[in-house]
This record gives structure tokens, sequence and C-alpha cells, in this order.
């Protein structure tokens, strides 16, 4: 997967901001009367609220099979503790995203280009996608429900989350925008402190990303 190239500061920002999120799933007594659709969107957030680390297996624009761990967590930045986002893929590619103003990557060599933000919601990471369920199953809009897959717009990518009919809980992401396409099978991981140090470890290296192309 070739992830060069530059992105504009305005995806860098809707990538942090959606990083960023709320960390707030409404509760069913909130909404009178909810339509099934949000039902099902906060029951799908509050599966990825419960969880800061998520594992996908994805590919994307047809490419090989990438494995992934994305880890929420809180983070050291300039000193200061921060909350974001961390990705890691087993071909060498890292996304390293903590708002306002971080978004670093390392690139494995020959890698495919692809947005940060569509990388994010194939790995899963849990508040990319939970901000944006919060928000569309309180406004009761948005929302498309169609035999178990949950579909919605954000920041200009469509994601559909499969849905485990049982649980409702996501069991799959698909993303399409106007440059890529993916899908993903993810599944929740109980994080440990041992897992956590091991994830975060060797942040050197990489770069600040800064400038072209968008979703």
């Amino acid at each position: 997967m070739r992830r060069g190239g530059w992105i504009t500061a305005g995806v860098a920002g809707a990538v942090l901001a959606a990083v960023l999120g709320t960390g707030f799933v409404v509760q069913r007594a909130v909404l009178p009367m909810p339509k099934q659709k949000s039902v099902v969107a906060l029951r799908a957030a509050t599966w990825l609220q419960r969880h800061r680390l998520v594992q996908s297996s994805f590919t994307v624009n047809g490419g090989p099979m990438v494995t992934s761990s994305c880890l929420q967590a809180w983070f050291v930045v300039d000193g200061k503790r921060s909350r974001g986002a961390l990705l890691r893929a087993d071909d060498g590619y890292v996304l390293f995203a903590v708002p306002p103003h971080t978004l670093l990557a390392r690139s494995a060599q020959g890698a495919e280009s692809s947005s940060p933000l569509v990388l994010l919601e194939l790995a899963g990471c849990p508040r990319v996608l939970v901000r944006r369920l919060d928000t569309l199953a309180q406004e009761r809009q948005g929302l498309t429900l169609d035999n178990g897959r949950l579909a919605f717009v954000l920041k200009g990518t469509h994601v559909t989350l499969t849905l485990d009919t049982k649980s409702g809980a996501p069991t799959a992401v698909a993303v399409r925008s106007a440059k890529a396409s993916g899908r993903a099978q993810i599944r929740f991981v109980s994080l440990t402190p041992p897992v956590q140090r091991q994830l975060s470890a060797g942040l050197t290296g990489l770069h600040a990303l800064n400038g072209v192309s968008g979703p």
C-alpha cells in the first residue's frame, strides 16, 4: 500500500477532529421515541466506546491484505498529555494522530498512497467512528440501515458498518471516497498494560503530514 505524498492542512484538521471525538454516547432515554436506526447506531457506538484497542484486516483499492492495530489512548506530546490514536500496520506503516495539531506518519517502503482518514476508518479506530454515530443518532438523520448494515457519511467518506445480528457490535467496515475504497474485518481486543507499552514504543522517525489529497 503506497501512502506517500502530502495531505492538506484542512484534511489533517478533519482527521484530528474525528480522532478527538467527544467520548460521549447518548443514552437511549435522551431520545424520545428514537428511530430504530438511531438505536442501532447508539448500540454500535457503545461497543466502540468500550474498547480502546481494535484489530483489523483490510484492503484498499484492491491491494494486498493488511493487518493493523488501532490504539486509542493518552499520549505525551511536547510535554503535554493528550488523547489520540495510534495505528500500526504489519507492513510497517504507522499513523499517529493527536489533536489539535499532531498528525505524523512513517511509511513502509513502496507503500501505496491512502488517505489517513480512510485508514483510520478501516482500522476501526473507535473515536473516529463514535463521534459521528453519536451525532447522527441524536439528530435522527443521516443513517441508513439495511439488512444489518449501517451506513453514514463522515468527512467526505461513505462508511458502512456490518453489525452482529445478536449483539449489534460492528464486525466489518467498508469505506468509499472519491479516491479510495476499502473493506475490513475488525475485532475488539482487551487492552493490557504490556500491549499498550508495546504498541506505543518506537514512535521516533515519524514525519509530519502537511500537504495534498483528501479522502
